[in-house]
């Protein structure tokens, strides 16, 4: 017989039962809450404001890049080649292996830009009449230099005739600069040393290292500005590298001039008695032709001021010299008055040795002494090489050459312990502490008086 439980005890069984059920259903509750939360995502914050700096650049090295000039005195610099005794470019020296002297004083090198640092180069092309056929190799030659420079340097092209014209800015743009060269015409006149004066300006507050390479004969005719001994003055105040390139033309005016002779009996040819000198040293002004204003225009149409080749190839009814496919003029074309031609020509300078009174000879042989004189003191005064050229075949080992030495050149900086601005020369010695290398540098400088300095 089934024992029935009070209804005290089933009532408190059943009141324990709901607290349990009771507490089991808060937890789960309470633990369903706590994921749902858990898997919701967390409100978005918002983000803190970054203030971004411009970086400082690291600052350039000096013998790396170029110079920068102090104010407070006149950075003097100094291009310098430095080959071995067998005439190999030697590219890795140091400013420590560098030695500079003014006037017998040691000096401090502050700076030295080695070959990698980019290069500002001004071409000068002489455009004159007497190019007129020589003028697409001479691009040909000139496109090629350009080609043979670093990517990083960068050029200005500047031509010059009876005008001076500055085709373009500073550019490394090799594209743009073949179309600069290919795009340049002969004109008449050679004003070389205005020419030369202009590219001496573009080039003056530019730092770092700077060279001119300029292509001519050399005979001013005639200049408006500048003068010879002005533009080398104010060379030896910048410190700029000069490359002379230079072309003969002595031959083709002579034979040229002697056949107009025969043709007019002399009249409108200029006489030795204009032909003007100075102690014995080469003019600094180009010949005097007869007629006044170099300028004028006579009544023949003939424009006074151009260059001695161009004296033959302006006028009319003047056979020009034929040229082979290279450019070079070839043998003289036949003499068109027999019977009153004149005596022959000596083709080894170009000049007759028989006529002791001859103007043509006296013109020339001041000219052209003058024109050899221009371009080698701006060689030996900056430091740079006068190339010939005496037939165009030469010219493109000329530019080579320039461009070669150009890939291969220090500079150094330094300021001098001698700061008087007094318009002075100072002699400048620079050395090797290397064993067995040849060093090449500019002689000097002047130093600018405080009114011409920068």
């Amino acid at each position: 017989m089934r024992r029935v439980k009070p209804a005290k005890l089933r009532g408190h069984r059943l009141k324990k039962l709901l607290v349990l059920i009771l507490s089991a259903t808060l937890f789960a509750s309470a633990t369903a809450q706590s994921a749902r939360q858990s898997q919701k995502a967390p409100p978005p914050q918002k983000p803190a404001t970054v203030q971004l700096k411009e970086p400082t650049p690291e600052p350039t090295p000096p013998d790396q890049g170029d110079i920068v000039e102090r104010i407070d005195t006149d950075l003097v610099t100094v291009p310098v080649i430095v080959s071995s005794r067998d005439g190999k470019y030697i590219a890795d020296l140091t400013k420590e292996e560098f030695t500079l002297k003014e006037d017998g004083v040691p000096q401090q090198i502050n700076f030295l830009a080695t070959v990698n640092a980019p290069f500002h180069v001004v071409l000068l092309l002489d455009t004159s009449a007497s190019t007129r056929e020589k003028l697409g190799m001479i691009q040909r030659a000139a496109m090629t230099f350009v080609e043979q420079l670093n990517n990083a340097d960068k050029v200005k092209v500047i031509s010059f005739d009876d005008r001076v014209r500055d085709l373009n800015d500073f550019t490394s743009d090799k594209a743009l600069l073949r179309s600069v060269i290919s795009n340049t015409a002969p004109g008449e006149g050679t004003k070389v040393y205005d020419a030369f004066e202009l590219g001496l300006n573009t080039l003056r507050h530019i730092n770092g290292r700077r060279a001119i390479v300029i292509f001519t004969d050399g005979v001013d005719w005639h200049s408006d500005r500048a003068t010879f001994d002005g533009t080398l003055k104010n060379l030896d105040e910048t410190g700029v590298i000069v490359y002379p390139i230079r072309f003969d033309t002595r031959a083709d005016t002579e034979r040229l001039l002697r056949e107009q002779e025969a043709q007019t009996n002399g009249v409108g040819l200029p006489t030795s008695d204009v032909i003007r000198g100075t102690g014995g040293r080469p003019t600094t002004t180009a010949p005097t032709f007869p007629g006044g204003d170099p300028n004028s225009v006579p009544s023949g149409g003939q424009r006074r001021g151009t260059s001695l080749p161009d004296i033959i190839f302006s006028r009319p009814n003047i056979r020009r010299p034929p040229s082979d496919p290279q450019g070079s003029p070839t043998d003289p074309f036949p003499n068109p008055n027999p019977t009153g031609a004149p005596p022959p020509i000596d083709r080894t300078g170009g000049t007759r040795t028989d006529t002791p009174n001859d103007s043509i000879k006296a013109m020339l042989d001041q000219a052209y002494l003058t024109a050899d004189s221009y371009l080698r003191d701006l060689a030996d005064r900056s430091g740079g090489q006068l190339q010939r050229a005496d037939t165009l075949a030469m010219l493109p080992q000329a530019f080579a050459a320039i461009a070669a030495e150009l890939r291969t050149q220090y500079l150094l900086g330094y300021y001098p312990t001698n700061r008087a601005k007094d318009g002075k020369y100072r002699k400048i010695q620079v050395k090797s502490t290397r064993k067995d290398v040849a060093v090449r540098a500019r002689p000097g400088y002047s130093a600018a008086p405080i009114a011409n300095s920068r």
